[in-house]
């Protein structure tokens, strides 16, 4: 494994069936991979490396886990950026490659709170203001009417089913 928490590729490479993915599930650490195109990337954590204890732990503390990828989400995010959010699987789309690399490492290590040798999930910091000039706008509540000065950010998020996932 690399020292940074996470994989990088290019966006028109395939990240599936990696060794980066085969030494996270062997470690049983979050898989977390950033695709990179010239002017922008996306962070992807997908759980399907993580030990299956670590599903319950996930699902039971989901609304503190989303308080805390958001954060991170307005921390790095542009107009034009988008969060999607799941227990199974997080996307920050169309971030700066360079903050998409910081946004991957807080990723990594949110999820790793997760895991049974991490420390148990915390309350998430105040959000830190945006390193660009124009800090993006904050992510509205999807229960709630996107305003119309959200500009070119977009909030997508499935349903999720709050019942146990399977064994």
């Amino acid at each position: 494994m690399t020292a940074a928490p996470f994989d990088l590729v290019d966006a028109r490479d395939s990240f599936t069936d990696t060794d980066w993915f085969h030494a996270c599930r062997n470690a049983q650490t979050p898989y977390v991979v950033i695709r990179s195109g010239e002017m922008s990337a996306d962070v992807l954590w997908d759980y399907v490396t993580l030990p299956p204890c670590c599903d319950a732990r996930i699902q039971a503390n989901f609304a503190a886990l989303e308080r805390e990828v958001r954060a991170i989400f307005d921390r790095f995010a542009v107009p034009g950026s988008y969060l999607r959010i799941k227990p199974t699987l997080i996307c920050f789309d169309h971030l700066p490659v360079a903050q998409a690399k910081r946004a991957a490492s807080d990723l990594y290590g949110v999820i790793a709170s997760y895991l049974p040798s991490g420390p148990s999930p915390s309350r998430p910091e105040a959000p830190r203001k945006s390193d660009s000039a124009n800090p993006p706008p904050d992510v509205h509540d999807i229960n709630r009417p996107i305003e119309p000065d959200m500009g070119n950010r977009r909030f997508w998020m499935e349903e999720r089913d709050h019942s146990p996932s399977p064994a």
